[in-house]
């Protein structure tokens, strides 16, 4: 289900209180089974406060605009480059803050036994699927509650499913197939992510567990603030740890200083804006924090080979 408003708060509440026991989703539209159902919620707001939501494992993200997610006492902003995960039967709090002007959500719910029959699908082999047939028994699959980068690939499974209902309308089939598409995406992430806790100094696992949650926190503040101004300072008290333990443990997980990563996530920046937008090199430079357009034409040089008016040219 692709829904263009949010839900009544009272009675969202209600029915996650009581498992959706009456299959009755918003509207009154008939369920399949009891539990949170899959859906989506692509809607424009100006502003908007939902507070304390125990939700299935999903998907916040924004097509246009900034949103605020706070999980496990920790808020995180969400821009038009990263989505945040909150797994199921967390609470989590969504807001979008009036000063943010126009914003345009993608909020992807997967439903409870979706997506764990989903996941667990993924991981587990194929005759331990065939020994357990159509069981519900299934063991819960929780990420790190974090941004992540829309790529190209993740942009495009997004793109698909706007396109699609756009064209012909919904289809359960195909909804629920790009749903599982977009959990294959994911697992891969996470795997990722478990390399990367293994490049850390080599303790307990509990530890370097704990300590790539310390990291990803700081890397969620580069990634929603790598415009502006962001300070050593800053990333080091948001990880809880020193400046000099947090340079040395962040260059073992990323295999880039956090300068060196915030460098690059505005290469990429500017690499889409180039191709997509119409502003002047100067107005791109001001955007992407830079002091002025020949330190931006510098580094975009230095990384790419050709001058930012160069490269778009040659994008279109």
């Amino acid at each position: 289900m692709i829904f263009h408003e949010f839900p009544d708060l009272t009675w969202l509440k209600s029915q996650i209180a009581q498992g959706f026991n009456n299959r009755l989703g918003w509207g009154n539209l008939p369920l399949d089974s009891e539990g949170f159902p899959s859906v989506i919620i692509h809607t424009k707001v100006r502003e908007c406060y939902r507070p304390e939501i125990k939700g299935p494992f999903s998907f916040f993200l924004n097509l246009r605009g900034n949103s605020l997610c706070s999980v496990e006492r920790q808020t995180t902003c969400i821009d038009e480059d990263n989505y945040f995960v909150s797994n199921r039967s967390q609470l989590y709090t969504l807001q979008v803050e009036e000063h943010a002007g126009d914003t345009e959500t993608f909020n992807i719910h997967f439903g409870e036994f979706f997506s764990e029959s989903v996941l667990n699908s993924l991981v587990t082999p194929a005759d331990k699927i065939l020994d357990a047939g159509t069981q519900r028994q299934l063991s819960p699959v929780l990420f790190f509650n974090q941004l992540h980068r829309r790529d190209a690939t993740f942009n495009s499974l997004i793109k698909s499913i706007l396109t699609s209902h756009k064209e012909t309308g919904f289809n359960k089939l195909r909804f629920e197939e790009q749903l599982t598409a977009l959990l294959s995406y994911h697992l891969l992430q996470h795997q990722h992510i478990g390399q990367i806790v293994n490049k850390l100094p080599p303790v307990r696992k509990a530890t370097r567990v704990e300590l790539y949650k310390r990291l990803s926190r700081a890397m969620d503040v580069l990634r929603s603030g790598f415009c502006g101004e962001v300070n050593l300072d800053q990333l080091a008290a948001e990880a809880c740890l020193s400046k000099y333990h947090f340079l040395r443990l962040f260059r073992s997980a990323y295999g880039l200083s956090p300068y060196q990563y915030m460098q690059q996530l505005r290469m990429e920046k500017a690499r889409v804006l180039l191709t997509d937008s119409g502003m002047s090199i100067a107005e791109l430079s001001t955007l992407l924090g830079f002091d002025n357009s020949q330190s931006f034409s510098r580094l975009f040089y230095q990384k790419t080979g050709l001058y930012p008016t160069q490269y778009r040219l040659d994008s279109k």
